[in-house]
This record gives C-alpha cells, sequence and structure tokens, in this order.
C-alpha cells in the first residue's frame, strides 16, 4: 500500500515484516495516522455503508463526515 499527497508531497507505505507490516510515513502530513483515525471513526459509527458519507467543501476546507455533516467528521489537505 502506498499513499501520496502530491500537493504536500507527503508518502506513506507499508511493507511486510515478520510480527506483521510496517509502516513509513514522510512529509508534513501523517497520511497513514490520517487513514487509522478515518478507519476508527467508521468503525466506531457502525461501520456504515458508503450511501453514508458526505463531503462539505467550501473555499478553504474539505470536510467529509457520516450520515450527517454535524455527525462524526475529519478534515482533509486542501
Amino acid at each position: 500500500m502506498i499513499l501520496l499527497d502530491v500537493a504536500t508531497g507527503s508518502q506513506a507505505w507499508t511493507e511486510p515484516a515478520d510480527d506483521g507490516w510496517t509502516v513509513h510515513q514522510h512529509g508534513p502530513l501523517c497520511l497513514w495516522n490520517q487513514v487509522e483515525d478515518a478507519l476508527t471513526t467508521w468503525q466506531t459509527a457502525g461501520s456504515p455503508e458508503q450511501s453514508h458519507f458526505g463531503m462539505t467543501v467550501t473555499d478553504d476546507t474539505q470536510t467529509v463526515w457520516l450520515a450527517d455533516p454535524d455527525g462524526p467528521s475529519w478534515q482533509l489537505p486542501v
């Protein structure tokens, strides 16, 4: 798995290790941490289907939310 944010040059990738996987991260954003936070939010909300996700975009922000704009949410880099 390789993640890349072209806007900041941030990178995260995984590689097999003896006891599971090793995650490497470089750049100003910790992309893998953001993936783990999003997964935890999704699981805490009961693992809803994709149709329960929404997104609000303004000139300055991009916000992903579950079920309702006032519900669990997180920011995406702009």
